[in-house]
């Protein structure tokens, strides 16, 4: 017979868990020391991580665990710790013989008072948050825009291209017309650093933000600038003192997706520009098509049919029952009310 037991997770455990998670197949091989930076570098504090063991006669053995991820919000002038959930899951062979949903109900009792919220975007657990009292009601929005004219061809041959190398190697999309826009963004090279733009970026921004992922420098290197593969950091500046960026991931120079994308002051005729700035950038980098997620309610009417004007939406199944799943703490209640707000959501607020 088998016995389980849980525990919070020690330092010392940091290998095997990583090696569990890995061997899920769920996303791209992940080093240590990568989890190790999400697990100890934000800037919101550590995870606060939970592990489930298991003994079948041969000694306890890591097949579980379940993540909390701090993530700094703001909601007017208030400053919130909210904790998206990271890595949490139970081995295959344990799923029918392990009740997880008892498990992930202790974690979040213990927490209760240290968020003020917690949240998760991943699909496949929308029936379990429900159970444990999550709002699971808001569905995401993922848009795609072809980089090449026409577009919907240019979005045909991206997908084509990942299961062909021939496709790859003829290049077909080279005959199609880039987009083109007269709008121009500037590319940053180390926006770390680049105190000028984003050192009061968010002290500004906030005024309007309404619950927002919080934008320092240090969140934004945390979640993007520091993490492994080719970031872009784009942004445009008006005379009237208004910024944008928008951050930019590729792995292939192919498929570029919009991770981040936030302005001062939210104006549609400044985000058309910013869109258009962006994908123009891409299209001149070789792209064939640009991705982005968000929700409806993160965006005001006027901006969300900015985004569907320059973007199309996905033709993919695999996005089309995504929500966001999320829970106000006993502490968030007390802070931002029994009513969620509308809540701003890109990438920016689905680190690991």
């Amino acid at each position: 017979m088998t016995r389980f037991r849980t525990r919070r997770m020690e330092p010392g455990d940091a290998q095997a868990l990583n090696d569990a998670y890995n061997s899920l197949g769920v996303s791209p091989f992940r080093p240590l020391t990568e989890m190790q930076r999400i697990w100890h570098g934000g800037p919101g504090g550590p995870v606060k991580s939970w592990i489930v063991e298991a003994d079948d006669g041969a000694g306890w053995r890591l097949i579980g665990h379940h993540g909390l991820c701090p993530i700094r919000f703001t909601f007017d002038k208030q400053d919130l710790l909210f904790a998206k959930t990271v890595n949490s899951f139970v081995l295959p062979e344990f799923r029918h013989r392990f009740v997880y949903l008892r498990f992930e109900q202790r974690c979040l009792a213990e927490v209760e008072q240290e968020f003020d919220a917690t949240y998760t975007l991943a699909g496949l657990a929308v029936p379990w948050r429900g159970a444990l009292g999550y709002d699971t009601s808001t569905p995401e929005l993922d848009f795609e825009q072809g980089l090449r004219s026409p577009q919907l061809l240019s979005r045909i041959l991206l997908r084509a291209a990942r299961h062909s190398r021939l496709i790859v190697s003829l290049r077909p999309w080279a005959l199609l017309p880039r987009y083109r826009s007269l709008e121009a963004t500037v590319e940053l090279n180390d926006p770390g650093c680049n105190s000028g733009f984003f050192v009061d970026f968010w002290d500004q921004a906030r005024v309007t933000a309404g619950l927002a992922p919080r934008r320092d420098i240090a969140d934004l290197a945390w979640r993007f600038w520091d993490r492994p593969g080719h970031h872009a950091t784009l942004i445009q500046k008006w005379p009237c003192g208004t910024r944008g960026y928008g951050i930019v991931r590729t792995s292939d120079h192919l498929h570029f997706t919009l991770e981040d994308i936030f302005l001062t002051t939210p104006q549609p005729a400044f985000l058309r520009a910013l869109l258009k700035g962006i994908l123009s950038w891409c299209a001149d980098c070789g792209g064939l098509m640009l991705s982005f997620m968000t929700t409806a309610e993160s965006q005001p009417p006027q901006m969300l049919a900015v985004y569907r004007q320059q973007l199309g939406s996905s033709f993919s199944i695999r996005h089309r029952s995504q929500h966001l799943s999320r829970r106000l703490t006993a502490r968030g209640l007390e802070r931002i009310g029994s009513q969620w707000p509308p809540m701003n959501v890109t990438a920016v607020a689905a680190i690991a």
